[in-house]
């Protein structure tokens, strides 16, 4: 019958198993998950020297010898005080002290199952005897000799006994060159005392070492092991040597180290790399992939492109992908996703490359993703900048400090008949003639200190003759240094055409002053004598004298219009021809004035004036806006259908604007007027002094930013509005 307490369960119930138990020559011990023995069979006796019921109740880990170096001990009473550590584990050696005192070593191989409800853990004890320990010595021998790591063994001191070919192979040692040395002999020096220290604390006390070292070899080289070192115990539970196993690691760490480099800059780059396997699932991913998916990289993995990104994007990256796949050649492309969690868009230039296996099979594809969002908003600009460039009437080109072209436009190259390509390498001296070099290089000069040169100038061309050009020079800064000058933008526009103008316009003004304004005072001379003489007497013909001096008049007041259309035509071309430089007026005082001088010339007209206090209609004008505005107040009165015309004029300011409002009682502006007063149009059909006069004061309101607007008066007449910029007052005269 077993032997156990009668509070105990039985875990042996079933008769046949009962009575093997019973029966066996090798000690059988149950424990509880406590560690207690709960059952032990009669061999317990013959072996331990314990009555089985002796050991019922007690804990197992108490039989382990004092002997036993207490880390040893230590371990081993806290697995048998949890014995379900020790299932599984497979042989477990365990030494215990028998009755008299003295120590056997059991190989044991613990099971679990229940017995009555409980849970029990049983082991068989077998000893280990001498035989066996020689059978296993040989069969240990055997295999560390043919073992592909570097074993040895030490004694207790660390005196080396026995090294196997691997360690030959590994360390360039042969066997008679270490034994009876200490391992001190492959110290490379770059372990630290405390590391030393704790190995021995280690393993003198009969726990295992594992850690990794770096040793030296023979030659000199260092290498990286892993390296265990495990106590050998005799049958006492003594240890009595040390067996070392080293596994050369170097190429690993090596590999490792230079993996944790290639990690370190991946996971640096701003630019996402990923890699993916044949279905296009994310296997590996660096940060920069999250940051635009807006993902947190570890939803990513086992996903794909239509996971975070726009699908029309999505499918073209897959049929990439799948193109990879297929010709197994590396493919470059360009999207620009848009990613909906982060809300960002980029555009990348990607290439992608078939990826490996380590057996050399194609495994998925690899992908470097090159942000390059900016640089193409930048080339779109370049692109826009260098169509307009190009497209430009002027000539434009840029050197650089030698003197050597950096870009020139269409125009300038088909005006010194350069080719696209041959810009680049060309030099002023081979464009620029050798007469107007000197003057150009002063000019360049000055740009590259920094100043920015405006001249006039002529050139002479082969085809297109003499031409006359406004060149303007500007620094061109280094995109690295602010204050430094790289090489000088030229920009020169071709006024021949406009020179041509304004010299006709003169031209034209001379006729009118000269030719016709010299032919129109003779008549007019000859007209009033025949006025004068048409009161004395008939002509030849016999006609009534006053006929005579009607005609006469007619002819002095033909003449007179022809004048003042002379004049007009005169000022005009003044201000055709004068630069449309702008200057602060008082248009409250210049009107004052106009108005008081209108009424003086005209004494049957009634001409009023509403102006402000001087300096608070302050306007940005040509110096010709009083003779526009002269020319809207004569206007209103030399064509006024009744004998005493009736004039106002106002003076009014915004915030922004100066307006003058010239309102009369006449018939009004037909249309043609109209359209010439407000857009300048109709020109071609004028055919009277006050036509011209009109366009005049066009002009001169285009030249000072402003404009004029016509409207009804009521219940007749006319409402001429001329706005003009505002300026402040304190610039009046300067």
């Amino acid at each position: 019958m077993p032997r156990h307490a009668d509070d105990r369960p039985d875990p042996f119930d079933d008769g046949f198993l009962a009575s093997f138990v019973e029966g066996s020559s090798d000690p059988v011990i149950s424990l509880d998950g406590e560690g207690t023995v709960v059952y032990a069979n009669p061999a317990v006796g013959s072996v331990l020297g314990y009555a089985p019921a002796d050991l019922v109740g007690r804990r197992l880990a108490a039989l382990i010898p004092e002997a036993t170096a207490d880390r040893r001990a230590r371990s081993l009473r806290d697995r048998l005080e949890e014995p379900e550590r020790l299932v599984g584990e497979g042989t477990v050696t365990i030494p215990l002290a028998g009755a008299g005192d003295d120590v056997h070593t059991f190989s044991v191989r613990f099971h679990d199952h229940e017995a009555e409800g409980l849970r029990v853990y049983t082991g068989g004890f077998r000893e280990r005897s001498e035989g066996d320990g020689g059978r296993e010595l040989r069969t240990f021998r055997n295999l560390i000799e043919q073992a592909g790591h570097a074993i040895y063994v030490t004694d207790t001191d660390g005196t080396i006994e026995y090294v196997n070919p691997a360690f030959t192979e590994h360390t360039g040692y042969e066997a008679e060159e270490v034994i009876g040395e200490t391992p001190a002999i492959l110290n490379s020096g770059e372990m630290s005392e405390e590391y030393f220290a704790s190995l021995w604390e280690t393993i003198r006390a009969g726990e295992v070492w594992e850690e990794e070292i770096v040793d030296r070899r023979k030659d000199g080289e260092t290498y990286h092991a892993h390296q265990t070192i495990a106590p050998v115990l005799d049958d006492a539970g003594t240890v009595s040597r040390f067996v070392a196993i080293q596994t050369d690691v170097t190429e690993r760490k090596a590999a490792v180290g230079r993996l944790k480099q290639y990690q370190d800059i991946v996971e640096q780059l701003d630019e996402p790399i990923l890699l993916q396997n044949r279905d296009g699932e994310f296997e590996l991913l660096n940060e920069a992939v999250s940051d635009f998916a807006g993902v947190p990289r570890e939803e990513l993995y086992g996903t794909d492109e239509f996971a975070f990104m726009d699908p029309e994007t999505a499918a073209t990256i897959d049929d990439r992908r799948e193109e990879v796949l297929e010709t197994e050649e590396t493919v470059d492309y360009e999207v620009s996703p848009t990613f909906e969690s982060s809300g960002r868009e980029a555009t990348f230039s990607t290439r992608r490359y078939p990826y490996y296996d380590g057996d050399g099979d194609l495994a998925g594809t690899f992908a470097i993703c090159r942000d390059v969002t900016e640089i193409k908003t930048r080339e779109r600009e370049l692109e826009q900048f260098e169509r307009a460039i190009d497209g430009a009437t002027d000539l434009i080109a840029a050197v650089d400090r030698d003197g050597q072209f950096l870009f020139a436009n269409r125009q300038y190259r088909t005006y010194h008949d350069i080719e696209e390509t041959d810009v680049n390498g060309l030099s002023l001296t081979e464009v620029v003639d050798d007469e107007q070099y000197p003057d150009v290089k002063r000019h360049v000069d000055r740009a590259l200190r920094g100043e920015s040169v405006e001249y006039r100038t002529t050139r002479t061309h082969p085809d297109r003759g003499t031409r006359t050009f406004d060149v303007r020079y500007y620094p061109l800064e280094a995109s690295e240094d602010e204050d430094a000058v790289a090489g000088v933008v030229g920009v020169l526009r071709d006024v021949t055409d406009s020179e041509n103008r304004a010299t006709q316009l003169q031209v034209v003004d001379r006729v009118l002053q000269h030719n016709l304004r010299n032919a129109v005072t003779v008549i007019r001379g000859r007209a009033e004598q025949i006025a004068g003489r048409g009161t004395e007497r008939t002509d030849a013909a016999g006609r009534d004298p006053d006929e005579l001096a009607e005609a006469a008049s007619y002819i002095v007041s033909r003449a007179d219009e022809l004048l003042t259309t002379s004049e007009k035509v005169h000022h005009i071309t003044e201000v055709l021809s004068d630069p449309p430089d702008v200057e602060a007026v008082d248009l409250g005082r210049t009107v004052d004035q106009l108005v008081a001088a209108t009424d003086s010339e005209f004494a049957a007209a009634t001409i009023s004036a509403s102006t402000p206090a001087a300096g608070e209609a302050v306007a940005s004008a040509t110096g010709w806006i009083d003779r526009a505005i002269e020319e809207l107040i004569h206007n209103a009165v030399v064509h006024h259908d009744r004998d005493r015309p009736s004039i106002e004029v106002a003076v009014e300011t915004t915030a922004e604007t100066v307006r003058v409002e010239v309102v009369d009682d006449g018939p009004g502006l037909n249309g043609m007027n109209r359209d010439v007063l407000e857009t300048g149009r109709a020109v071609d059909a004028l055919y009277h002094g006050s036509g011209l006069g009109l366009w005049l004061v066009y002009w001169v309101l285009q030249q000072s930013g402003g404009s004029a607007t016509v409207a009804d008066a009521d219940p007749r007449g006319t409402v001429v509005t001329v706005t003009l910029p505002r300026r402040d007052g304190s610039a009046v005269g300067s």
